[in-house]
């Protein structure tokens, strides 16, 4: 099977774990960059730099459970790049075009057998062109706002939901506006308007396309 491009976790996820593909979260690429970018106090504006740190990483992928695990120096980062500072130093550094030109092969190389579902906001744009399959995930920052402070919540955090607002939409202008890989949904891609709609209806809706191009 051919890439299958997404835009959020949650029914990627859910996809690896049905379809039993290999897993590419382009953003924990960009965080793994910026933490290690933050232990070793490098500025953020080396581009020189984070191409380094990039090429260091070593993703290496388990195949019993097709997830990633990200390697420096000899340590598995994973438990620590998923947090809100790793999330805004990524988002920072994702706009510097020479860094995400080092990281296209990068990316690419994830695409081996049995196939792989690729999620981030340039896969089928950039990195998968050719991706068989493409899903656009689109809900208002308002929804999208909520799902995260639950989340949040949930592991003991606590931030205001405007804050939560108002970050998700300076991401999106930094990300439509940037002059590498702006932010644009793929001619080709199925857009699933996800507002009102739980993460079952999504993936009912997503496998049904699935099985309907025959890629199953």
């Amino acid at each position: 099977m051919d890439p299958v491009v997404l835009a959020k976790g949650t029914l990627a996820l859910n996809l690896v774990e049905k379809l039993e593909l290999n897993y590419l979260n382009s953003g924990s690429i960009y965080r793994s960059i910026g933490y290690i970018a933050e232990i070793n106090s490098i500025d953020l504006n080396n581009t020189d730099e984070l191409i380094n740190i990039g090429s260091s990483i070593i993703f290496n992928i388990k195949h019993d459970s097709h997830d990633v695990d990200i390697i420096y120096e000899d340590k598995i980062i994973n438990n620590l790049i998923f947090n809100e500072e790793t999330a805004k130093i990524a988002s920072k550094i994702s706009s510097n075009k020479a860094l995400r030109l080092s990281l296209v092969s990068i990316q690419r190389s994830f695409a081996k057998e049995p196939g792989l579902i690729a999620e981030g906001r340039d896969m089928g744009s950039v990195i998968f062109p050719n991706a068989e399959i493409k899903f656009f995930l689109m809900a208002n920052n308002e929804t999208k706002a909520k799902r995260r402070l639950n989340q949040l919540k949930e592991k003991g955090i606590n931030v205001s939901l405007t804050q939560l607002i108002d970050e998700l939409n300076a991401r999106d202008k930094r990300d439509l506006t940037r002059k590498a890989s702006p932010l644009v949904i793929p001619d080709d891609a199925l857009v699933i308007e996800t507002d009102n709609k739980s993460i079952k209806d999504v993936q009912k809706e997503a496998m049904k396309h699935i099985k309907s191009s025959n890629q199953l």
